[in-house]
């Protein structure tokens, strides 16, 4: 394994692209910025590809673009929405300030006007009452328009620092190959599920499915149609889920599906359903038109049990796909209860 310190650590762009070149990547701007902050020195992702063992492929490079420079990125957006927030609302805060202030001295002008008016002894007196009460109130309505447009600009601020902050909190939670659910929106999702199932006593079963002899495939054909398959079976599954299912992609060539009260036996009829959908499907190399076959899903699928961990259940799923792919792949296998 090539670790940084073989390169020249003066120079993490040149350094990037010549690992880029060995490793036989995509020459894409993701893998540039990941290769570039490793070389850079970034210890969350150095520690990370250091421990990592085995070839560095287009896939696994993507994952750890999205664990960690995606989540820097997303970061980075969240502040400066905080910032742009804080600075809205302080405007906000100035401008009613201001309001305070302004009636507070046309309370005091009303006050005056008022001994005037017991003081005034002529019609000359009593004009000049008028025409200061006037002038003030002429003040008092241009502060008020004034103090409307701020706030109408404010509130034009904030519903579009919302629609921002709306896109970026979908982007956190996306995939950007596919569409489907993340990483980070599955363990969010799984946990409030299992959460609410033993909370209120109804089933949750928990679906796990890889796409079978996937890196071959990608290898022989390349990543663009091993990304085509990947969004090929991804919209399988978003055409096969309803309501409060859930379905994400876990990693790699792996998807899970989350179904909110449901029994194993129905999840293993859904995962049937997606399996032979996606077997449906045939693949085409869209640059010649080459009909590249079909491809096929191993599923496994878990119900929780009373009490189950996130992780205990996570992995009785992962281990009945696992069963699938033993007996022969393109299958549906069950986890036990007792397991």
């Amino acid at each position: 394994m090539q670790t940084k310190e073989t390169q020249n650590p003066d120079d993490p762009s040149a350094s990037a692209w010549k690992r880029i070149e060995q490793e036989k990547l995509q020459r894409l701007p993701e893998r540039y910025e990941l290769w570039y902050r490793y070389y850079e020195g970034d210890p969350e992702i150095c520690n990370a590809i250091d421990r990592h063992e085995g070839p560095f492929t287009d896939e696994i490079c993507q994952e750890f673009y999205n664990k960690f420079i995606s989540r820097i990125s997303v970061d980075d957006a969240m502040r400066k929405i905080n910032d742009h927030l804080q600075k809205a609302l302080g405007e906000v805060a100035e401008a009613i300030g201001g309001m305070h202030d302004a009636t507070s001295d046309y309370g005091t002008s009303l006050a005056t006007v008022t001994d005037h008016l017991q003081e005034a002894h002529s019609i000359e007196d009593l004009e000049k009452v008028i025409l200061t009460l006037a002038e003030d109130t002429k003040k008092m309505v241009e502060h008020n328009r004034s103090l409307e447009e701020q706030l109408e600009n404010s509130s034009t601020q904030v519903n579009v620092l919302k629609e921002s902050l709306d896109s970026v909190r979908h982007e956190a939670m996306t995939d950007g190959l596919t569409g489907l659910a993340n990483r980070r929106a599955f363990d969010s999702y799984l946990k409030e599920a299992v959460e609410n199932a033993q909370e209120e006593g109804y089933p949750l079963t928990l679906m796990m499915l890889d796409i079978d002899h996937f890196k071959p495939f990608n290898d022989n054909y390349g990543h663009q149609i091993g990304d085509q398959v990947l969004r090929l079976v991804a919209r399988c599954l978003i055409d096969g889920v309803k309501g409060r299912d859930k379905a994400a992609r876990y990693g790699g060539e792996e998807f899970a599906i989350i179904l909110p009260e449901t029994p194993l036996k129905a999840g293993i009829i859904v995962g049937d359903a997606l399996r032979k959908s996606v077997e449906s499907r045939e693949v085409i190399n869209r640059t010649n038109n080459q009909n590249l076959g079909k491809i096929t899903l191993s599923v496994g699928v878990a119900e929780l049990k009373p009490g189950e961990t996130l992780e205990n259940l996570i992995s009785r799923a992962d281990a009945a796909l696992y069963t699938a792919k033993q007996n022969g792949r393109n299958q549906v296998a069950a986890a036990h209860p007792e397991g």
